[in-house]
């Protein structure tokens, strides 16, 4: 009985061994997109941001939602197209390159998620937002006081479940349980100007998001030769006789991220299918939609976001209240106002004839799931600055000389998103250059 009971245990420690060992050996898992977990990319370290001579006094940050599930078509791919992937894989993978166990994991794989529940936050997005406020106010203990006053904390989100429910734990996270079931969120609105700015705007709609040009760049690389040899690895990979077409490798990798992000203990069986090249092609697959939809690719795109950004200065400059805002919001609404600040951008367009390994416009590191924007008004000696953080991480604005960049030097620079910030005149189908 001893015998047996130790090797349970030392099956049990090896295990858990080779899984981390595979979590930092596996570079497929960098690289996941929109759908990388935001455990990859948070910042562990909550101490306190001080600079001499200042004080935190008002924080604004803007999050995308933690951890969801697919959407209805995802969930109707994982019930049909994958099933039916595994049963092939397991007939055919005798000259196929996955391991028994990778093998064992994809035999035991299934799918039960309910459709009617697309794109709920998952319980991995709950514990995201606890633990992002947590982390967020023991660095600004000042700024972000321990006990709820509805004067000096707002809080916002989108007129969706997963942003709905990210703020309600992201309360939970600040406050004592009592408090937290206090805490008066602003109404969600349909048309939401400021978290979902693009949603209603005519002429982006109609200029970017329905434009065939938006997507050519994409288009051109998923029918490139080096897409075309990636396909072919991952089906010999698998083991399969045929080739698989790009529409099912790509709901492979979408599942393998997805999967990965909401059980924090093991890997997608999904993610076996790619080595380290074919993920990073999918991977920059996905970033040129998001360049030239989201991101560089069309100035309208961005300066829809001074709306928000405008929101920000308001309560920098000129109002005593509130101290703290927390606005929960989208993928898309995270990279337009990534955009709007100037950061990321590529030394040149993204374009589909060729990869850009070197581009600093990696969704996978800069937009995952839960990603977050904050700035921080410090109150100094010789006046205010701002200091702003991406994903927990303290960065420098590339207009600011510095991290604490002073307040009126943003003031100047976005003057125009601050003064000429019109939305309905952007976004009117009669300023359509097209027509």
């Amino acid at each position: 009985m001893k015998c047996i009971l130790i090797s349970i245990i030392y099956f049990v420690i090896i295990k858990d061994i080779s899984y981390v060992l595979s979590i930092k050996q596996n570079d497929v898992l960098n690289h996941l997109g929109t759908r990388t977990p935001y455990r990859f990319r948070h910042n562990k370290d909550d101490s306190k941001i001080k600079y001499p001579h200042c004080k935190d006094t008002k924080i604004w940050m803007i999050v995308r939602h933690g951890t969801r599930l697919p959407s209805a078509k995802d969930i109707q791919g994982m019930n049909t197209t994958l099933k039916d992937i595994k049963l092939e894989t397991l007939l055919q993978h005798k000259h196929g390159q996955l391991t028994q166990g990778q093998l064992k994991d994809l035999e035991e794989w299934t799918s039960t998620l309910d459709i009617e529940r697309e794109k709920y936050l998952t319980l991995e997005g709950r514990d995201e937002m606890i633990l992002l406020a947590e982390r967020t106010q023991n660095r600004f203990p000042n700024a972000i006081k321990n006990k709820y006053n509805n004067k000096t904390f707002l809080f916002r989100y989108t007129a969706t479940e997963r942003a709905q429910q990210s703020a309600r734990y992201f309360t939970n996270g600040l406050f004592e349980k009592k408090d937290a079931q206090d805490v008066i969120f602003l109404p969600a609105t349909k048309v939401d100007p400021v978290l979902r700015f693009y949603k209603h705007c005519d002429r982006w709609q109609k200029q970017v998001k329905k434009n065939p040009d938006t997507y050519k760049e994409q288009i051109l690389f998923g029918n490139s030769y080096e897409m075309n040899k990636t396909l072919e690895s991952i089906s010999k990979r698998l083991g399969l006789k045929r080739v698989l077409s790009l529409g099912e490798v790509n709901l492979m990798y979408k599942i393998c991220g997805y999967e990965t992000s909401w059980n924090k203990h093991q890997i997608s069986p999904w993610c076996y299918a790619f080595d380290v090249e074919s993920a990073m092609r999918l991977e920059y697959y996905h970033d040129l939609k998001h360049y030239w939809m989201d991101g560089y690719g069309h100035n309208l795109t961005y300066r829809q976001a001074c709306l928000a950004l405008k929101t920000m200065f308001k309560i920098f400059s000129d109002k005593p209240d509130p101290f703290a805002v927390f606005m929960f919001a989208h993928s898309g609404t995270l990279l337009k106002l990534l955009t709007h600040l100037q950061l990321y951008k590529p030394d040149s367009p993204l374009t589909g004839d060729a990869m850009d390994d070197t581009r600093p416009w990696k969704a996978s590191l800069i937009d995952c799931f839960a990603t977050n924007l904050a700035f921080v008004l410090f109150k100094c000696k010789d006046g205010d600055y701002v200091l702003t953080l991406h994903q927990e991480r303290v960065i420098k604005l590339p207009m600011c000389e510095k991290e604490l960049c002073p307040l009126t030097k943003l003031l100047e620079y976005f003057h125009d998103s601050i003064h000429n910030c019109d939305y309905t005149d952007m976004c009117s189908l009669d300023n359509d250059a097209s027509k």
